[in-house]
């Protein structure tokens, strides 16, 4: 019958220097079976240690055959060699690896935690693994609250938790008193007894001789292998357990437990976070509320809500490009006109060009100045320019004046009925009004829409909807621009103040990702423990990961909370005086706020994450 565990030519080698090597182990072959108790002794630097380290599959960088019921653990994968770790070998060691900050009995159950077992079975199993230790009244103690002999115990149960056939023990006496090593030995005695391979590596050999067996090493090779007593198996201690991949739900109690460790450090690096958070919330808000603000201002003035748009050289608006105008957010009715560049007028046998005779609708004339606005066909407003050439001393008195237009070879009578404040960039032309339909009817049927007034929802549309007309390439005009200039400064307000609230989160990033690195240093022993025990490099990832998330959520909480009190300080207090709210109450903005808080700390923990899994294990156990 095959042997449980067989060594063929094992050798390992450290490299001192590029060229330079040091041989550690020098062809190693045994075979071992379950129901031995063997001891590897040998001087220090003799390679017992890390002949345990290959055997415990924390070493792969060596020559030779591992063999475990005829399996080669060389050919295992990854996630193969983290199920060997928690399935076929449970770890011992002498400085007895314990994670501080867990109780006892949640040090025996990580083990399991690793393994996605039950919780409630999990906590069943580690308490009786503590009774069988003589621990179960330490359960709720901390590590540093049991002597030596009692942290090996612990040791040596959570080594059990996943029912290993194999138990690999580095110095499980060497630090503890006579007494203590005593019940060291007669429970790893009977651990053998349950049908169990104990293979433990140490100097003294008053514990040697109470091995079945014993392996001596002399400078990287065995020299003796010889048997002192068989032991007699009386049954398994246990049925096997089965363990699977841990379940992501115990990765974030992980999480959450390490930062509880650091529970002052790591608000203070989330406080920063929000910081930056309410920084681009109050400044989204603020942006926000002066937007509606401005709208309820300018809601019954119809000229802030208006654009003139046109295409270059007055070219004609088909249908289609009008369709689209529609279906632009923001857009509320267009007004559809015709506007001419080529006219001319006559005045007193004076004859001099027009330089824009447009149709307008008769709600939406420009601020009047004198008379009245052209409401019937064959009457014309006129800018001051206009009036001007009509009587240079004073211009009111052109109101009433006949004039003839002419236009490609027609000529039509108007009467001068107003004159009207021109605003438009154009003012210093010769500009006229006529009435709707009175340059298609008297001037001929090809002179359709070349000209529209887009009438927008509200104001806050303004920049948007004149950045769409850009994009199909329209030229847009705007009569009263206050309301669009005064969205212009707030959007590029908010762009400025966003982006130094987003440079302060960034900062606090920095803080997450030093923050992170620093705790992955203070816990490189843990995370050694925790790749001992089978927690894959993916499980290490995630737990720093989720950290980081934490921290995240928690800035992004925190950062709400602020921006909600000072919103509701400054809308009480411009509520009082101006009767007005300023910053808008904008659940979508908290929201982004959280989100962005998570995303840049996530973004901030990925570099310690892969630190932490690419860890080697034994250095890992071996950092101080």
């Amino acid at each position: 019958m095959a042997k449980l565990l067989r060594l063929a030519n094992i050798e390992k080698s450290y490299y001192i220097t590029r060229t330079t090597k040091q041989d550690v182990l020098k062809g190693i072959n045994a075979e071992l079976d379950k129901g031995e108790m063997v001891a590897l002794v040998g001087e220090s630097g003799c390679g017992k240690s890390t002949l345990i380290n290959i055997l415990g599959g924390l070493d792969s960088e060596y020559t030779g055959s591992v063999v475990i019921k005829g399996k080669y653990i060389r050919d295992f994968t990854e996630t193969e060699m983290d199920d060997y770790r928690k399935k076929r070998v449970g770890l011992i060691f002498q400085n007895y690896n314990l994670i501080s900050h867990m109780t006892i009995l949640e040090n025996v159950e990580i083990a399991m935690q690793m393994s996605d077992i039950d919780p409630k079975i999990r906590k069943e199993r580690a308490m009786d693994l503590l009774k069988m230790a003589g621990l179960d009244q330490y359960a709720k103690k901390l590590p540093s609250q049991l002597s030596g002999g009692q942290q090996q115990r612990v040791a040596i149960a959570r080594a059990l938790a996943n029912n290993p056939s194999i138990i690999l023990a580095d110095e499980p006496t060497g630090a503890l008193d006579k007494e203590s090593a005593e019940i060291i030995m007669s429970i790893l005695k009977k651990i053998v007894e349950s049908g169990k391979l104990v293979i433990l590596v140490t100097h003294s050999h008053l514990v040697a001789d109470q091995c079945s067996r014993i392996i001596e090493i002399d400078d990287g090779k065995i020299i003796s292998d010889q048997v002192n007593y068989m032991i007699t198996i009386k049954g398994e201690y246990e049925k096997v357990i089965m363990p699977k991949p841990i379940k992501t739900k115990d990765i974030a109690k992980l999480s959450y437990r390490n930062i509880k460790q650091k529970l002052s450090r790591n608000l203070f690096v989330s406080v920063g976070m929000s910081i930056g958070i309410a920084a681009i919330v109050l400044i989204l808000a603020l942006g926000l509320g002066l937007r509606l603000y401005i709208k309820e201002v300018y809601e019954d003035n119809l000229t802030s809500k208006l654009i003139t748009v046109s295409k270059a050289n007055y070219d004609l608006i088909y249908d289609l490009e009008i369709e689209r105008i529609l279906d632009l957010d923001g857009v509320e009715s267009i007004i559809y006109s015709s506007m001419i560049e080529t006219a001319s007028f006559t005045y007193i046998d004076t004859e001099k060009s027009i330089s824009y005779l447009s149709e307008f609708d008769n709600d939406l004339y420009p601020n009047l100045l004198y008379g009245n606005y052209p409401v019937q066909s064959g009457s014309v407003m006129i800018n001051l320019k206009f009036a001007s050439m009509i009587s240079e001393e004073s211009v009111i008195a052109a109101v009433g004046q006949n004039i003839l237009i002419s236009y490609y070879g027609t000529t039509s009578s108007y009467v001068i009925s107003g004159i009207y404040d021109d605003l438009s960039e154009n003012s210093t032309s010769t500009n006229a009004y006529v009435a709707s339909g009175d340059i298609y009817n008297r001037f001929g049927e090809d002179l359709i829409t070349n000209l529209i007034y887009v009438m927008l929802d509200d104001v806050t549309y303004i920049n948007t909807v004149i950045d769409d007309m850009n994009s199909l390439r329209l030229h847009t005009y705007q009569e009263n621009n206050s309301a669009q200039e005064l969205i212009s400064y707030i959007d590029l307000g908010t762009k400025v103040l966003s982006g130094v609230g987003f440079i302060s989160m960034i900062v606090a990033a920095i803080m997450i990702f030093v923050v992170l690195y620093i705790s992955v240093t203070e816990r490189t022993k843990e995370i050694g423990i925790l790749r001992a025990i089978g927690a894959q490099k993916k499980d290490i990832r995630k737990m720093f990961i989720f950290e980081a998330t934490i921290l995240g959520v928690a800035g992004g909480v925190i950062g709400v909370i602020f921006t909600l009190v000072v919103t509701i300080v400054t809308n009480t207090i411009t509520n009082i005086s101006l009767d007005a709210i300023l910053i808008s109450y904008h659940l979508p903005y908290y929201a982004l706020g959280i989100m962005l808080s998570v995303i840049v700390s996530i973004l901030a923990g990925i570099a310690p994450s892969m630190k932490a899994s690419e860890l080697d294990p034994v250095d890992a156990l071996r950092y101080e």
